[in-house]
């Protein structure tokens, strides 16, 4: 009987390479590193197999793989695809919530530029704009191009702060994307700092909630601070992050984000770029003309 398979997606793949450069590993030395049960050590032909994402891996073999890199497998594998065709007749599809399909999201080149220009300049980032403008989106389309665009390579991690209860659980959902054992305090210090992650919040303002106190704003600002830090951020909010976190100067204390985070104002199209995104719309490849 056939083994079960499975493959790394493109972007998975990215994550892979930019996570063998963190660890300056060669091919060779990812084969030697793989755990399989007691047993250590791949063929090489394997390891290529896996990068070369051309065809399907031995589910344990690509799950020890991912582990050996500090990768989450999941986010690796390749999922199915939605059909081309999602609606053919309607091209402004979707019509409301965050944008994750490359196909529909549309614009923001200046943003996503200086976003990059900022991080490659060594400081976070604070996307600032009203609710339904489009910041998810954005951050989305900064999770896909970071391993092109960075100029030291991050492994990007994108956390939606909705889907957290609290701050334990912010932690856990840190860590677990990180691929470590759930820590805080010197503990997660110690445990990210052979790292380089690219870390994207969505919804920092669940932060101002009782739930999260100024001791976890307080560990995102050490863990980003410095040239060589474990964390590079890129948060969203609706509002100027000093309004945000009043609380912190309060208590005579550093605001959490104050001087590593650079604001990057997101504001409504105008009519010349409103008038693009409907042409780009209806000229869309993925539409079935009607006669």
């Amino acid at each position: 009987m056939p083994q079960p398979t499975l493959t790394a997606s493109q972007a998975g793949i990215e994550k892979a390479k930019i996570a063998l450069k963190r660890k300056g590993w060669t091919l060779k030395d990812l084969a030697a590193k793989v755990k399989m049960g007691v047993k250590i050590g791949i063929s090489d032909q394997t390891a290529k197999k896996f990068l070369d994402n051309k065809e399907g891996v031995n589910t344990e073999y690509f799950i020890a793989i991912c582990t050996a890199l500090e990768l989450h497998w999941p986010d690796i594998e390749k999922l199915d695809e939605p059909p081309k065709n999602i609606n053919s007749n309607n091209p402004f599809i979707p019509q409301h919530g965050k944008i994750d399909d490359p196909r529909f999201f549309f614009g923001r080149e200046r943003e996503i530029r200086r976003v990059f220009d900022t991080l490659n300049a060594g400081s976070s980032v604070a996307i600032i704009g009203e609710r339904a403008i489009g910041k998810s989106s954005l951050l989305q389309a900064i999770y896909r191009e970071a391993p092109n665009q960075l100029r030291y390579p991050r492994q990007p991690i994108y956390l939606d702060l909705r889907n957290v209860c609290d701050e334990d659980d912010f932690y856990r959902a840190l860590c677990g994307e990180a691929g470590i054992e759930t820590a805080k305090g010197y503990q997660l210090q110690r445990a990210l700092e052979s790292h380089r992650f690219l870390l994207l919040l969505d919804q920092v303002e669940k932060m101002t909630s009782d739930e999260f106190t100024n001791q976890v704003r307080g560990q995102l600002r050490g863990l980003a601070e410095g040239t060589n830090c474990p964390l590079r951020l890129v948060v969203s909010a609706r509002n100027p992050l000093d309004i945000l976190f009043p609380d912190s100067e309060d208590k005579n204390m550093t605001s959490p984000f104050k001087g590593i985070c650079i604001e990057e104002p997101l504001k409504q199209w105008d009519d010349r770029i409103s008038r693009k995104f409907i042409v780009s719309r209806l000229q869309a490849d993925w539409l079935t003309p009607i006669p």
